[in-house]
């Protein structure tokens, strides 16, 4: 009883945390500006002519387009992309016995994997909207990529002792031009040009590229800090019912 009663405390903890970061989350785009392209160039000019382009470190939310001329080459769908992330898998299944409680054994056959391979890349993009183009250095960014390739390649070998192997599975996600995103980050200074990056004395500050609305993202947040608070109440106060009704009758 005990035992339980703190499982669930150490779940309440849990929820409290992801409700906390989802409630920070849904602040933090709150709290930031929406500019234009346009808008964050004639801010970028401002404070270049003021205190020094150096000094641009602002918050900044923006919208648009993916461009890129210089794209990578995603490869599995072989597409242009911004950026993606890949893994090579094996496949094989593997005899495995066990013992009952009575004693008898019994062998079944399991498929398993074993990752034999990952990368990610991403390249500098920029974001256009109806005034013009901002550059993005996604280096740092937490990217929302949409499945874009699979490929499974079946091997025919026999069983070597307790395994057997079936091929290896290719596996691709990937961010393409085109695409339409919203970006939360920090406009600086890159080579005499304004750019949205991550932030660069802040590495807490959140930097992401989603492929969701600011109202969608802000939705789910919200949604989800709610329900997490509640799952955080239920769970502690159930979890402080089971540990002192378990201390009391030892």
């Amino acid at each position: 009883m005990v035992l339980a009663g703190v499982t669930f405390l150490v779940i309440a903890v849990i929820c409290f945390f992801v409700a906390r970061s989802n409630t920070k989350a849904l602040d933090t785009m709150n709290a930031t500006d929406t500019y234009t392209a346009q808008l964050l160039g004639e801010v970028y000019k401002k404070i270049a002519a003021s205190i020094g382009a150096d000094a641009l470190a602002e918050p900044c939310e923006i919208t648009g387009t993916i461009e890129c001329s210089t794209p990578l080459t995603a490869p599995v769908s072989k597409n242009p992309c911004v950026a993606y992330s890949y893994t090579l898998t094996r496949e094989y299944e593997e005899r495995v016995t066990s013992t009952d409680s009575e004693g008898k054994k019994e062998t079944t056959v399991e498929r398993r994997s074993e990752q034999l391979k990952s990368e990610d890349r991403r390249v500098n993009f920029y974001v256009r909207d109806n005034t013009g183009r901002i550059l993005v250095l996604p280096e740092g960014a937490e990217l929302d990529l949409a499945e874009s390739g699979s490929r499974f390649d079946a091997v025919q070998q026999p069983w070597s002792g307790m395994t057997h192997a079936l091929g290896q599975r290719h596996s691709e996600q990937s961010l393409a031009p085109g695409t339409s995103v919203y970006i939360l980050g920090c406009a600086v200074d890159h080579k005499g040009t304004p750019a949205v990056a991550r932030h660069p004395n802040d590495a807490s500050q959140q930097f992401m590229v989603s492929r969701k609305s600011e109202r969608e993202l802000a939705d789910s947040a919200a949604t989800w800090a709610r329900i997490m608070n509640y799952a955080a109440v239920a769970a502690a106060v159930l979890g402080l019912i089971l540990t002192t009704w378990g201390m009391i009758t030892l």
